[in-house]
């Protein structure tokens, strides 16, 4: 058994939610992509300067002038010097360089610096081990790479990229760590400007969504309560005021409707009145020919009982003690008309003798 539903939504409620719902959706699912791929242009392009980077400085170091560097005690030679000033070099003429260095990988599968360009007391000395090995450095020792995606330490956000050196055969590596700060305050504000956007997408959906329930739900209201005005019995209403959309043609529809019932109440109504002119018309010829009848009923009953007649010249005797001729009697009674003619008998009686000579 099919029941009332126990919550009803009003139309300017479903509107409203529809509007809402839709705007979300539509404004998340754009602003999700934009912001998708300006962080995906924006990592692109950061890898790619990065990657040509890090391929063009391994070009200009020869892996064979690092082969007797592998401790401290060897940051005095002339090779180490070198290659120490050209990657400080570099590093001082692009600030966006946080550190420049080169890695040897060992037979044992150990990483170690060769040359760090840190110019502070935390500067790596040569054959020191690094321990955060990742797999895109151990794939820079044989082509260029760059790291997926950017990670944060203490010194802060860095985006990783490594080359092979020259001659290196496939043993040393030079390593740029670019500071990626510019890219996640980039994102940052990607986010807040679509945050902002959907934010203001939310709030004019939010205005146009109440302006058309309210408007669409006050022409229903008024198309509502003319009908219950016309169920009420007042005729020819009419719903007055322009939309300029499909609620015009609706209203030109219920107030034709409305004329049309007007016309047919009214010719309902005369119809009426000419039904009981008509039932008037007929009692009253009804009354008549009951009082006829009532009198032609009178007038049989007084035929039908004893009639005081004269036994000499067969007058009658009415209610009123009047004596009257038969005919005359008769006629009054019953309406019927006399025609005078002689019977036999009396023509004999009466005028024997001129038969009897004819």
């Amino acid at each position: 058994m099919s029941g009332k539903p126990s919550i009803r939504f009003r139309y300017s409620t479903k509107l409203f939610l529809s509007h809402i719902v839709a705007v979300f959706l539509v404004s998340g699912s754009v602003g999700t992509f934009f912001y998708v791929r300006a962080m995906d242009n924006l990592m692109r392009s950061l890898q790619s300067r990065l990657q040509n980077s890090a391929a063009l400085l391994s070009q200009t170091v020869d892996a064979q002038d690092l082969q007797g560097i592998h401790s401290e005690e060897d940051v005095q030679l002339e090779a180490y010097q070198n290659v120490l000033e050209k990657v400080r070099r570099v590093r001082r003429t692009n600030p966006d360089i946080a550190f420049l260095y080169v890695m040897r990988r060992g037979d044992d599968g150990t990483v170690r610096f060769v040359v760090d360009s840190d110019e502070t007391e935390g500067q790596a000395m040569p054959g020191k081990v690094y321990e955060d090995v990742v797999p895109e450095m151990l794939e820079g020792f044989h082509q260029p790479v760059v790291d997926e995606e950017l990670y944060e330490d203490e010194w802060g956000v860095f985006l990783s990229g490594y080359a092979p050196l020259r001659n290196g055969e496939g043993r040393y590596l030079v390593g740029i760590d670019m500071r990626a700060d510019e890219v996640r305050n980039n994102l940052r504000e990607l986010r807040l400007t679509g945050l902002a956007s959907l934010f203001a997408s939310v709030l004019l959906a939010l205005l146009f969504a109440l302006y058309l329930s309210r408007g669409m739900t006050r022409r229903i209201g008024m198309l509502s309560a003319r009908c219950h005005d016309l169920a009420m019995g007042q005729p020819d209403v009419r719903v007055e005021g322009k939309t300029y959309d499909e609620f015009d043609d609706l209203t030109e529809s219920f107030n034709a409707m409305s004329s049309a019932l007007g016309r047919t109440r009214g010719d309902l109504e005369r119809a009426i009145a000419e039904l009981k002119a008509t039932q008037q018309g007929l009692e009253e010829r009804v009354e008549e020919r009951t009082k006829q009848l009532q009198e032609t009923v009178e007038k049989m009953d007084v035929l039908r009982g004893l009639l005081p007649i004269c036994c000499s010249c067969k007058k009658i005797r009415d209610d009123q003690g009047y004596w009257k001729q038969v005919e005359q009697f008769v006629g009054e009674h019953t309406g019927a008309r006399f025609t005078h003619g002689i019977c036999p008998e009396c023509q004999l009686k009466l005028y024997g003798d001129i038969m009897e000579k004819d």
